[in-house]
C-alpha cells in the first residue's frame, strides 16, 4: 500500500468521524431503551432535584456509576425513591442523606469517603430536595 493510498484512508476515516460527531448529541450513552433502563431518565425533574442531582453527580457518581454500585449519576427522582435511597419528606428515613450527612454531623455515615465531605450549602440543597419531594 502506497503513501498516497494510506493518506486517503486516514483522511476518509477522519472525515467519517467528523460527520458522525454531531449525531452523538453529547450523550455518554446512546438512546436505546437498554441504556435508558441502565442509566435512567436523568435530568428533568424539579429545580430542587436538578440542584441535588448536580451535587450527587459531582461528588457521588464517580464511584456510584460503577457496575458494583447503583447508578446515581443519572437516575430520576422516582428511581431514588424506588431504590429506597430517599424517603419523601424524611431526612432520617433517607439512606442517601444519612450516609452523606454522617460525616458532617457525627451520626453514622461514611460518604463521600475520606476528605470528600459536602459543604453545609450542599447538604442544605439535598435537604431541600428530600423535604419537598411530592
Amino acid at each position: 500500500m502506497g503513501l498516497r493510498t494510506t493518506t486517503k484512508l486516514v483522511l476518509s476515516a477522519i472525515l467519517g468521524l467528523a460527520l458522525l460527531t454531531p449525531l452523538s448529541c453529547g450523550k455518554a450513552y446512546n438512546s436505546s431503551s437498554y441504556d435508558a433502563d441502565i442509566y435512567g431518565e436523568g435530568g428533568g425533574g424539579t429545580p430542587a432535584f436538578q440542584a441535588a442531582q448536580t451535587i450527587l453527580r459531582d461528588h457521588c457518581a464517580t464511584c456510584h456509576t460503577q457496575a458494583s454500585h447503583q447508578t446515581w449519576g443519572n437516575i430520576s427522582e422516582a428511581q431514588f425513591i424506588a431504590q429506597n435511597l430517599v424517603t419523601p419528606g424524611s431526612l432520617s428515613g433517607s439512606q442517601l442523606y444519612t450516609k452523606i450527612a454522617g460525616n458532617s454531623t457525627g451520626i453514622a455515615g461514611n460518604m463521600p469517603p475520606s476528605g470528600g465531605n459536602l459543604t453545609s450549602d450542599q447538604l442544605q440543597t439535598l435537604e431541600t430536595w428530600i423535604l419537598n419531594i411530592q
